[in-house]
């Protein structure tokens, strides 16, 4: 058998597809939700030696701090893998029917595997010894790049988390973790508990509240109980982290936007749609982006695409006028990002901002448009929100006094930051800092 981390460097580079939806994807980004990639070795595996094993809902399949003698096949149910710290859970993904656990290191590699994986349903898994999968991996070369493929997808999804928790605001972080999981199963309801979802990006519960607030308000998810429906995933993008947004995600097929909203998009001409779906007018044989302004046609003359090329393929010719050959044609959006990156840096300096957005190439009020476009929020409110989240930072994380915080987060007044800081969270600051120690 050949150097499995050798193997495993080629297959970082490889292309994956959801067999559940034919979707190709990249192994890029960061992947939540596993499952069905090993239904293919099904047979394989019966016909080993193995065992069924059934756990209940909460039982623990694969124990933290601890070495794995076997490999599993969920056979049925749904499993997460989380990270156990002193009575501290951090979750990292699910598992699915038609996936292996735990995840594979070679023998030769001596390790202690700090992942747990619990069953969160009724779980039948079939048990296979650890000696006899690795006889399998060796007569069966598909198999074991498969099998090496999962495991760089977790490291991935690891580095993806150190990130994450490091360098992301909050806002990314909840962002990021619906679009990726958007992204990687095609599905745009996602069943997940509000405890879950704290403990995967890392939030408590009135900063993850907020957070989702935020994105009801832009209109990019609905939420219910246990449930969060992500309505307009190219919007819920732009507030991604940067670290995604420029990975090889491949473009989705957006079968879930209904033909209602891409009518509505038409309509409102709205930029952010341009990219993710195409229109051709039957009546004039020509293909235009959302976002086009030439004469509105009638909706029963419309015909949807997913791609350029297949508006080409269909018969229809290119607008001269939006140009929708050229994939999300936006001339300002790198200009836009650089203005975010500086807010980013400087948003607690009122001085330095005030020159910089007055200084800038366009007037203020274009700019203030451009930067709605793309991130669905001024820059005045985008700004308002970072100097809120890092006065929670230090409320949360220094003993600091209030009066230091609101200047340190670059509120020129203590009046002003009150009101915000209490229309945000609906307390005031020092109400904040105790309800925090108290939880």
């Amino acid at each position: 058998m050949q150097n499995p981390w050798l193997a495993l460097g080629v297959i970082a580079v490889f292309r994956i597809r959801n067999k559940a939806s034919g979707r190709k994807k990249a192994v890029s980004a960061p992947l939540y939700y596993l499952k069905d990639d090993f239904e293919p070795y099904r047979s394989l595996f019966l016909e080993q030696l193995y065992q069924t094993r059934h756990y209940k809902t909460g039982e623990i399949i694969c124990k933290s701090h601890t070495v794995w003698h076997n490999m599993m096949y969920l056979n049925s149910g749904r499993v997460k893998a989380s990270i156990i710290q002193n009575d501290k859970e951090k979750l990292l993904a699910f598992y699915g029917q038609g996936y292996l656990i735990p995840y594979y290191v070679p023998s030769e590699v001596k390790i202690t595997h700090l992942i747990q994986f619990t069953a969160v349903s009724d779980v039948t898994a079939l048990q296979i010894n650890r000696e006899k999968f690795e006889e399998l991996l060796s007569q069966h070369l598909k198999l074991r790049d498969d099998v090496y493929l999962s495991a760089w997808r977790l490291i991935h999804l690891l580095t993806h988390e150190v990130e994450s928790q490091t360098l992301d605001s909050g806002l990314e972080r909840v962002a990021t973790f619906l679009y990726t999981y958007f992204e990687n199963t095609g599905h745009a309801l996602f069943e997940v508990s509000t405890r879950d979802l704290q403990s995967f990006v890392g939030l408590n519960r009135t900063n993850l509240s907020k957070y989702l607030s935020f994105l009801i308000n832009a209109h990019v998810i609905e939420k219910k109980r246990g449930l969060i429906k992500i309505t307009a995933p190219e919007k819920l993008r732009n507030f991604c982290s940067e670290r995604v947004i420029h990975c090889e995600i491949m473009p989705v097929v957006h079968s879930s936007i209904s033909e209602e909203n891409k009518w509505k998009a038409i309509k409102d001409r709205d930029k952010s749609y341009d990219g993710v779906f195409w229109y051709g007018v039957k009546s004039t044989g020509i293909f235009c982006n959302p976002s086009c302004r030439s004469r509105q046609p009638n909706k029963e003359n419309i015909e949807y695409f997913d791609t350029p090329q297949k508006a080409l393929n269909a018969g229809y010719r290119v607008c001269k006028r939006c140009r929708p050959d050229v994939l999300s044609y936006n001339p300002n959006r790198d200009f836009i990002e650089r203005v975010r990156k500086y807010l980013d840096i400087h948003f607690n300096d009122k001085e330095i901002i005030t020159k910089y957005l007055k200084n800038s190439a366009i007037n203020s009020k274009y700019l203030n448009k451009l930067f709605k476009i793309q991130y669905d929020i001024t820059p005045h409110t985008y700004i308002q929100e970072k100097r809120i989240e890092k006065a929670v930072y230090l409320l949360t994380q220094t003993d600091r006094r209030v009066l230091d915080i609101a200047l340190s987060s670059g509120f020129n007044s203590m009046s002003s930051f009150y009101s915000i800081f209490k229309n945000n969270y609906g307390m005031s600051p020092t109400q904040y800092r105790n309800s925090e120690k108290n939880e």
